[in-house]
């Protein structure tokens, strides 16, 4: 059964017809399960062929679906869920599998990077949509992958003037004696880095969203701050590590082929469009300008 939150459930419980329009999203996912599911492992045997990877083996699958307003940043309870799972999956490893690290803040970026790749998913902007795939190397020989679909549906008499958006995530976990042999070590940190490119790059995407009308100034600040909390998290975690991110990007081909698309200047046109909008955007023109300036993206 779908998750939903608080404030979609209070609006379904009621009408009728709210609860008709989620069921006719959940039915459009349902549709399109088998072929999302099979380019979801197309993506996954690509990854493993570009890192000589012959012997990948399933360990855990499953899906989960989370239905929200678009502005909503919640989708906690389904990455605890693959929080869950993956526990399971380490418990029950092969003995010549390593040990992932599990601990409390290693379980925490990877929730962080479960929450970005569902995000991308949410979002119109082509800028996100290469962000709605991950492969995270959680221990050597023990691969995580997500892939996230959304469809949304906007109904003012019934929701209001938001849309509601059904996201839904594929988790595949997978065991590789080959990679055990190729590389003996793990770096914690590189899923922090992951999730903390891919929150610069969503958070970029806001803009875009907000220049073509389809966040307004509330949704933007409070989709901003959520991730801008997140960003600043992350980095204090890489920095109280000592990570070097020159040494991350090496690792991390399968993001760095997602976010080298985008560009900073991608932003030239949506800011040139907000500035002609006038003095309601000037503060998140300030603001994203500065962060240009000093090369935060």
């Amino acid at each position: 059964m779908a998750c939903r939150t608080p404030s979609v459930e209070r609006v379904a419980d009621k009408t009728q017809e709210a609860n008709n329009q989620i069921n006719k999203l959940l039915e459009m996912l349902k549709r399109d399960e088998a072929t999302t599911k099979a380019e979801f492992f197309s993506q996954i045997d690509a990854h493993f062929k570009a890192a000589n990877v012959s012997d990948g083996r399933q360990v855990h699958f499953n899906s989960d679906i989370k239905v929200e307003y678009t502005s909503e940043f919640s989708l906690d309870k389904v990455a605890a869920v693959i929080m869950k799972a993956l526990e399971a999956v380490a418990a029950a490893k092969e003995p010549s599998v390593s040990a992932p690290a599990m601990s409390e803040k290693a379980l925490a970026a990877y929730g962080d990077l479960v929450t970005c790749v569902a995000e991308a998913a949410k979002t119109s902007s082509t800028a996100s949509g290469a962000l709605a795939f991950s492969m995270t190397r959680l221990a050597p020989g023990l691969f995580a992958f997500l892939r996230a679909s959304s469809v949304n549906i906007q109904d003012d008499e019934t929701f209001g003037s938001e849309a509601v958006t059904a996201t839904a995530i594929f988790y595949r976990f997978m065991q590789s004696i080959d990679d055990v042999k190729n590389e003996a070590q793990f770096d914690l940190a590189l899923a922090a880095y992951d999730a903390l490119i891919r929150l610069k790059r969503l958070q970029a995407a806001l803009i875009d969203d907000l220049a073509n009308d389809k966040l307004s100034i509330e949704a933007y600040e409070k989709k901003d701050a959520a991730y801008a909390g997140l960003i600043a998290r992350k980095q204090k975690d890489l920095d109280d590590a000592h990570f070097k991110p020159r040494e991350a990007s090496r690792a991390l081909s399968v993001t760095a082929a997602a976010v080298e698309e985008w560009t900073p200047e991608a932003l030239i046109a949506p800011l040139a469009k907000l500035r002609e909008l006038g003095a309601d955007y000037a503060e998140i023109v300030r603001t994203t300008e500065e962060r240009l300036e000093a090369n935060y993206f």
